[in-house]
């Protein structure tokens, strides 16, 4: 069985990999816009945990983002969330799964351990942690 994807554009990886080299020695945190299968946006957002091993959307620029993504035409939506781990790897830590609380998000992590920044996407439903490939392309020919 092949193993399911996402794409991220190379602009929207910068971004969030900047935003983490930029929190660190914190995790950054940040919400993902799109398609199903496709981010479009990386939309950065404050940790509301102020740690270096723990990670908080701010909910009120969750709720924000949602009200304005149902106005756009054509529409998009949240699809996922990322974060980083300033020392760490692009894994999912145990507070991550048991605190994904959308089976149908994309969670992107930036692992900044080891001296290079790595990105990984994984979906994480009920527990379970099933990696996607990420897709690299520049961006969908616009």
């Amino acid at each position: 069985m092949p193993r399911a994807s996402i794409r991220v554009p190379d602009a929207v990886r910068r971004a969030i990999l900047a935003h983490a080299r930029s929190a660190r020695p914190l995790e950054c945190c940040g919400l993902l816009v799109g398609r199903r299968r496709e981010v479009l946006f990386a939309y950065p957002v404050r940790n509301m945990a102020a740690s270096a091993a723990r990670f908080e959307v701010d909910p009120r620029a969750h709720v924000d983002l949602r009200r304005v993504v149902r106005q756009l035409v054509p529409p998009l939506a949240i699809v996922g969330a990322y974060h980083s781990h300033p020392s760490g790897s692009a894994s999912p830590s145990p507070s991550d799964i048991e605190e994904a609380l959308y089976d149908d998000w994309t969670h992107l992590i930036v692992g900044l351990g080891g001296g290079r920044a790595r990105l990984a996407a994984y979906r994480i439903r009920q527990g379970r942690v099933r990696p996607l490939a990420l897709e690299r392309r520049g961006s969908r020919g616009r």
